[in-house]
């Protein structure tokens, strides 16, 4: 009789596990080893948290937001909302406002090149994925005088099947005839899909081509809490997609890399795009894809196993490349990746039991991303989550993907980036 406890012990565990059991499509992976910190970035840390000594905050009415767009000459700014809602900051006032209600939650956000009545944004589902047939994922277009958003792209053409990178890629970059490239309106359901989860994009400097990141495409897919499994899992499902639009064309840039998130174009000499940074964020990882150029087809690790994960990117009026690390890089977090046995057991446990880390902070790279002037790791007390660093004329935005987060959160220029910053601008 006594053995009857411990055999109900037992099966409840094994029911458990069966009745918890991860998708499918979460599968286990192999180890991935992350090393010490870059010893360059942690050379360029201040002696103290910059950040829980200098944020301040304005514009309380604005809740936790995904990104931000400035335009401190036009007294404005606006915010992706993680409430679904499109913000406008007033400066003068310092006040924020309500301006659009627009399609599932805001993120990713640009104006477009010589018309700042328009802004581009990414919509995606937050947390298990809101089931409203009348608001799809995509690419979209704000128009702040209207206001009116109007949809870009929903829908994807079928991607080719994964083909094994060359041998010195992490996944795969399509250039030249290779890159497809399938009319918008063409797009049906034989021959297309709804975008799952747009995350982020950048736009080209003429306004023509948008790149936009799509770190995973499974049914539901969502940010937030509804990201958490592919997080953990490290899938290689990542994809990044180009919208020409004056042509009217879609088509698939790259495959195979690990949650692919944040995108920052790079171009060449004449103004066209050569290369695009991208985040692979639960990997603490940024790496560079040649689009074009004696390397077009190419990528390259730029930094990895990096203190912080890497979300959005940015960049200052020096060129300088500014990365939001949205959370630390704990030693468990270490342990976890390097041995995936545990993972099964992860993927079956509620959010709120899964260690996660309270400090975030930001890092700052010199205009080529390989060389680390600046980076600060807070502990969470003043601001969580800060998904990208957003450099303005003076001061520096922190925008924060917290739910809790109340207001517009800013920073002055670090001591060692102000002089550059000042002489940028007089250029």
């Amino acid at each position: 009789m006594r053995l009857w406890p411990a055999l109900a012990v037992i099966g409840f565990v094994a029911l458990w596990w069966v009745a918890t059991g991860p998708a499918a499509h979460h599968t286990i992976p192999p180890p991935y080893v992350m090393t010490a910190p870059p010893a360059a970035v942690l050379a360029v840390r201040p002696a103290r948290d910059d950040i829980a000594y200098t944020v301040t905050r304005t514009a309380f009415d604005l809740p936790g937001y995904d990104d931000v767009v400035l335009q401190e000459d036009r007294g404005r700014a606006f915010a992706t909302g993680v409430d679904g809602v499109m913000w406008r900051i007033d400066f003068t006032t310092g006040m924020a406002s309500r301006l659009l209600d627009v399609p599932l939650m805001p993120a990713g956000l640009r104006a477009v090149p010589n018309d700042a009545d328009r802004l581009l944004f990414c919509a995606a589902r937050y947390g298990g994925g809101e089931d409203n047939p009348a608001q799809v994922p995509g690419v979209y277009e704000l128009n702040v005088e209207t206001p009116a958003a109007d949809e870009i792209a929903i829908r994807v053409p079928y991607p080719p099947a994964p083909a094994a990178p060359p041998p010195e890629n992490e996944g795969t970059i399509l250039t030249g005839a290779a890159l497809h490239e399938v009319p918008i309106a063409a797009l049906t359901d034989d021959n297309s899909r709804p975008i799952a989860f747009c995350n982020d994009l950048d736009v080209s400097a003429d306004g023509r081509r948008i790149y936009f990141s799509e770190p995973f495409a499974y049914p539901g897919a969502s940010m937030g809490p509804g990201a958490v499994p592919e997080a953990i899992t490290l899938g290689t499902n990542g994809r990044l997609w180009r919208i020409d639009r004056a042509r009217g064309t879609i088509a698939l840039v790259a495959q195979g890399y690990t949650f692919l998130d944040g995108v920052l174009l790079e171009d060449d000499a004449d103004g066209n795009e050569l290369s695009v940074l991208i985040t692979e964020t639960p990997k603490f990882r940024i790496l560079r894809l040649w689009l074009s150029g004696p390397r077009a087809g190419e990528d390259e690790i730029i930094w990895e196993s990096l203190p912080g994960m890497p979300d959005g990117l940015d960049r200052d009026a020096a060129g300088r490349i500014w990365v939001g690390l949205y959370g630390e890089r704990t030693a468990a977090l270490t342990w976890v990746h390097a041995h995936p046995w545990i993972k099964p057991l992860l993927l079956r446990l509620p959010l709120a039991l899964l260690p996660v880390p309270h400090a975030t902070g930001i890092l700052v790279l010199d205009p080529t991303a390989t060389t680390p002037l600046y980076h600060v790791m807070h502990d969470g007390s003043r601001v969580r989550e800060i998904s990208v660093a957003v450099p303005g004329v003076d001061r520096v935005y922190l925008p924060s993907f917290a739910r809790n987060n109340r207001g517009l959160v800013t920073m002055p220029y670090p001591d060692a980036l102000g002089a550059a910053h000042t002489a940028a601008e007089r250029r």
